[in-house]
């Protein structure tokens, strides 16, 4: 399938709505009705709810069509710890392969997200961090990984906006980014990996 056809833009708006709570947990969904709002054809709609299925974000009920399925604690538990995984490799792989340049990008964006912090800008903040972890997926070169990563962006962003409001947690947030940089400008492998682990704690 097509990541430009027309089901699969139907499937990213409602996996957008039910991962931003827009769509609620155990909300049907009509197929006839998801046609004319999407101005597509049934068939469009089918192939969409199928993806959100498989997915585990929506579930086919005998005899009533789907239904959405929310996210519980213990999905975003099996988010992060894909994440954590995941992670360990993309930055272990930066530890020996970035070069100065791209640390000092990875740098320049921590300091946006302090400055952002400290004038309590925290959309702006998060974006930040949202492109510190994009930019060190795509330069690790981890192709495949970063596909996975990319594919959970969204309960990923969902994860650091839910902690956003907590000044404390988004220092200390700022502090593994912060030193999180400063090991990989030492090419220290086992403190970037340290680091990696540590973020854990800004989902507890």
């Amino acid at each position: 399938m097509s990541n430009s056809g027309p089901e699969y833009l139907i499937y990213r708006d409602l996996r957008r709505k039910i991962l931003q709570g827009q769509i609620h947990d155990g909300e049907r969904l009509v197929e006839t009705a998801l046609a004319a709002s999407y101005q597509a054809s049934r068939l469009h709609i089918k192939s969409a709810l199928r993806l959100l299925e498989q997915e585990q974000l929506a579930r086919h009920i005998p005899q009533c069509g789907f239904a959405a399925r929310g996210l519980d604690e213990e999905a975003f538990g099996e988010i992060i710890e894909l994440r954590i995984a995941l992670e360990r490799v993309v930055f272990a792989r930066l530890a020996e392969k970035a070069s100065q340049e791209q640390v000092a990008h990875l740098s320049k964006i921590v300091r946006r997200v302090a400055a952002f912090l400290s004038t309590d800008m925290l959309e702006d903040a998060m974006e930040e961090v949202d492109d510190f972890y994009s930019y060190a997926y795509e330069i690790s070169g981890l192709n495949r990984i970063t596909a996975i990563l990319q594919t959970y962006g969204d309960y990923l962003k969902i994860i650091r906006r839910r902690s956003a409001s907590d000044a404390a947690r988004n220092e200390a947030s700022l502090r593994i980014l912060q030193a999180l940089v400063g090991a990989l400008e030492k090419r220290d492998a086992a403190e970037v990996l340290r680091q990696v682990e540590r973020r854990r704690d800004e989902s507890d």
